[in-house]
């Protein structure tokens, strides 16, 4: 199996699992979700740039869009506290 379906494999499995436990704990705020999604997948992206820097260079944008995607949530909840 190569490293980009290795990389792939993992983080479905990861994601499903994250899931699974934040489903079972009793979380219902989507930003918990995104969050621990946002933080796994920078967690592998790490793990695989140490072997293919390549693979890092083609997830920059996506990295770009989640990051993102979390200030916005950041700057809403702030938003909701201050009003």
């Amino acid at each position: 199996m190569r490293l980009t379906e290795s990389y792939i494999l993992f983080y479905a499995v990861t994601i499903l699992l994250s899931g699974l436990l934040l489903m079972g704990i009793g979380v219902q705020q989507i930003e918990v979700y995104y969050g621990v999604y946002l933080i796994e997948f920078l967690a592998a992206v790490t793990f695989v740039a140490f072997f293919r820097r390549s693979l890092e260079r083609h997830l920059g944008s996506i990295i770009i869009v989640f990051l993102l995607g979390f200030i916005y949530i950041v700057a809403q909840r702030i938003l909701q506290i201050l009003s």
